[in-house]
């Protein structure tokens, strides 16, 4: 009996507490404020609008500019410039910088699309074709990039043919 009176009672409790919350909660607060019908919302939207048209906008006056005196500058004749001599190489997309002048050397570093760097270096590769010897102007590491992955500006004869690096080994793996 004493176990049916806990489960009435504690059913009633959560009976009660839920049909005060889905009742609006009203039962020591202030009555609800009353719902307006649609007639009532658009009167009041147009009475917004209304004083919104009537509104006066403001107007604002600019003050005239003080006047300064101008220095003519001076400006001298522009020297022509010739072809540049340092060598560049501009990377035509996202290129590796490898170790060594041939795909056989191990990736070092990424050459950014657009990026540049200073050509110190060429190889002739008869397989591959030419290699650049670069160096990074801004930051990466100095290595070498495939000649088709890159564009190549200034002075070809300035670039001095290099003796490429021992070809890496592989270690056998146990």
């Amino acid at each position: 009996m004493a176990q049916l009176t806990k489960s009435l009672r504690k059913g009633w409790t959560i009976g009660a507490l839920t049909a005060w919350a889905l009742g609006g909660c009203t039962w020591f607060g202030p009555p609800p404020e009353p719902t307006l019908n649609a007639d009532q919302v658009l009167s009041t939207a147009a009475a917004i609008a209304e004083q919104t048209r009537n509104a006066a906008t403001p107007t604002f006056t600019l003050a005239p500019a003080s006047p300064r005196a101008t220095v003519p500058l001076e400006t001298g004749t522009p020297t022509p410039t010739g072809t540049p001599t340092s060598a560049v190489v501009t990377a035509d997309y996202n290129a590796n910088v490898r170790s060594g002048p041939g795909e056989n050397y191990p990736v070092i570093d990424v050459f950014l699309q657009g990026e540049t760097a200073a050509a110190v270096g060429k190889y002739d590769d008869p397989v591959g074709g030419r290699w650049w010897s670069i160096h990074r102007l801004a930051q990466g590491l100095d290595g070498w990039v495939w000649g088709g992955a890159a564009t190549f500006s200034g002075d070809d004869a300035s670039v001095p043919f290099l003796v490429p690096p021992a070809t890496p080994t592989k270690t056998p793996v146990p």
